[in-house]
Order: C-alpha cells, then structure tokens, then sequence
C-alpha cells in the first residue's frame, strides 16, 4: 500500500496501517476546488459503508483529512470486518462480508515472510499482536491502532497463555482457560504482573464490561479485582446443580447494552449456539432468544463484540462466530436456530482443503473505535 499505508521506519513515523490502498490524492493535486462543502462532509462520511470510501474521501483533500479523523462518529456505518490472511505469505487484508471486497492495508511486520507477528484480537480500536518466531518465545506483544498507527510496545510475556483480553484504558489481561493464572500489564510498564487465585478456582473465561473484570469459574460469574501480585475474586451466585445448569459443551462470557452473558456451543450436526443472561436478583443465569436486534459476535476463542440495530447487512438477533478455517465464520440465529457457514472468497484467499498454519479470522469494529 502507498501514501499513509506506509509506515516508514527510517523516520519512526506511525502511519495509519488502514488507509485504503485505492486512496489517492487526485482531487489533491489537480488544484481544483474541493467539493462537497466542508460543513457536508461529517454527515456523507457517517453514510459511507466501506473503509475505502471513507479513506478515499480524506485523501481527496488536505482539508478534508483534518475534518475526517478516523473517529467513531464518522465511521458510525462501516459495517464488522474480517481480518483475513492471503494466501501463501500470510499477510493480512481486511475483507467485507456483505460487500464481498477485499482491502489491503500494509502492517509494520508485514514485509516479513513469513510475518513475524500475529494477531490475536481487535479490540478499542486496536489490533493486539504477538510475535510469532521460536526465537522470540517467550512472545512480545504489540497494540496497534489500525486507524491512527499509535504503537504500545508490551515486555516479554512470562507464563503461556492462549486467551488475550483489552480494556478500554489499554490494561492488556492474558490467561489460559483452565487455569488459575491471570497476567496484566499496561503499556509504560516494565514488567507483567501476575497473579494466581486460590485453589481449586480456575478461570474458564474474562471479560471487561463497563470497566468492571468479570470472570467465569465453572458457570458461576465472579467479578474479578487485580493489584500489583494478587487478585480477589467476589462471586455474585452460588454453586449450580445439575438441574439448573444451562446447556451446552463450551461456555464463555459476553455482552450486550452493558449486561453480561453466558453463550453456549454445542456440536450436534451443525453447531448451535444458546444465550444466558444474569439475573443479578436471583444470582443465576436465564436463557433468552432475543437480543433486541442486536447481534453478538464470537472470535475463535472468545467473545469479540455486540453490535447494535442500524446496520442493513448484519442480521439481527443473531450470533456470527468466526470457524476454524481461514475466512470461516458461521451465522447462526437465535430466533430459528438455523446456523449458516459462510466463507470469505477473495483473490488470495487459500484452499479449503489447506494444511497450512491455523489462523482464524479476527472480527474487526471500525464503527466500535473510541470517539
């Protein structure tokens, strides 16, 4: 990618990485009067449905670029992506499901064959990366931000982990399903802090909803407080029998319009998804078949986001979960239970039948980038 894509080492300057590739500065240098007027420009921009139009838009002018921050109000329409890899380098590209279009964009590691990171999830704006190489194990983590090219470098990661969660102050909270230990770290530290609960608790799963750590130890929800070498853990329900157990096989936590839930997967001849939601006066949760239009959004290893009504092209009261193939994800709806697979086809996009590196798509909320 050209111009902003860019991010030229030589003058350590941090270019936005999702700049268009299609993005030129005609308009720009033809010296012709821009047009539309610059008091339109906030309104069009909220209406546009592709990165690459909103992109193009900026670089139509130099005003414009000042009027058009990559803000939340601005990018209200852009509709969830899929962070996708081409096939064979790995590379990554974002694609649009309802679109069927692909945009290239040029990360800092991405002249690197194969790339010497990875990414693990998107989240506040930023894609949070981990190196890749042997060599560089234990692994370093990276934020990010796809739209303003800010870069937070993290220290060494001291213990394995699997799962990776962000908050919106950038408070970064690593674990392995399973497990007791918890490690956090904010970007400027010098160190990861880490802390392990009391025996026989294991964390199944964390989630940040309204700046407050939950947690899930077996079904029970907890909420979960972290200082510098211990956490405390405060259960809001009690143990569950067998009777009052929601159903399913994997369990994790998420969200929507600020209320926690449980969501379940189960595989049966094709996967099917059920929701809880907590009742905080009766300490258990309840399922439910309705997300008020909303729709949830699952990565391969966790939660990744709510997106609420306004969005033609996303199906409401649904969940859309990313598979286990490269540009996967599955359509499932909570009214029906029907459950669509569906794939992103794009020119380097590989083999179904691929043996290549597991990498699942990440989901990524440019209308969900901090105002």
């Amino acid at each position: 990618m050209t111009g902003e894509m860019a991010m030229e080492k030589r003058r350590r300057r941090h270019a936005p990485p999702a700049v268009a590739s299609s993005s030129s500065s005609t308009a720009e240098a033809s010296g012709h009067t821009p047009s539309p007027p610059a008091d339109l420009l906030p309104d069009i921009a909220r209406r546009l449905t592709s990165l690459e139009d909103f992109f193009s838009l900026r670089a139509s002018c130099r005003d414009y670029r000042a009027l058009l921050p990559a803000s939340r109000p601005h990018l209200a329409s852009q509709a969830p992506l899929l962070l996708v890899s081409l096939y064979p380098s790995f590379a990554e590209a974002l694609f649009h499901p309802r679109l069927r279009r692909l945009h290239r964009f040029r990360l800092p590691w991405g002249h690197h064959l194969p790339p010497s990171r990875f990414t693990l999830l998107y989240a506040h704006g930023f894609l949070v990366t981990a190196t890749t190489a042997a060599a560089q194990y234990p692994p370093r983590l990276l934020l990010l931000h796809l739209f303003t090219g800010d870069q937070q470098r993290l220290p060494r990661v001291p213990t394995p982990f699997s799962r990776a969660i962000l908050s919106a102050d950038l408070l970064v909270v690593l674990f392995l399903p399973g497990r007791s230990t918890v490690q956090h770290c904010r970007p400027g530290d010098a160190l990861w802090r880490v802390a392990t609960a009391d025996a026989p608790h294991v964390f199944d799963d964390l989630i940040f909803v309204d700046a407050t750590l939950y947690a899930l130890v077996g079904l029970r929800l907890a909420t979960l407080e972290l200082s510098e070498s211990s956490l405390e853990l405060s259960f809001l329900g009690g143990e569950y029998d067998e009777e009052n157990r929601p159903v399913g096989e994997r369990f994790m936590l998420g969200e929507c319009d600020g209320e926690v839930l449980l969501i379940s997967e189960e595989q049966a001849e094709t996967v099917v998804y059920r929701v809880f939601r907590w009742v905080p006066g009766e300490g258990k949760w309840v399922m439910i078949t309705s997300l008020g239009g909303r729709t949830l959004f699952l990565g391969f290893h966790g939660f990744a986001a709510c997106i609420g009504p306004g969005f033609p092209e996303i199906r409401g009261d649904c969940i859309y979960a990313a598979g286990r193939r490269l540009g996967e994800w599955f359509e499932y709806s909570l009214v029906n239970g029907t459950c669509d697979v569906c794939y992103a086809e794009y020119v380097g996009a590989p083999p179904l039948n691929s043996d290549s590196p597991l990498r699942p798509p990440v989901w990524v909320f440019p209308s969900l980038v901090p105002a």
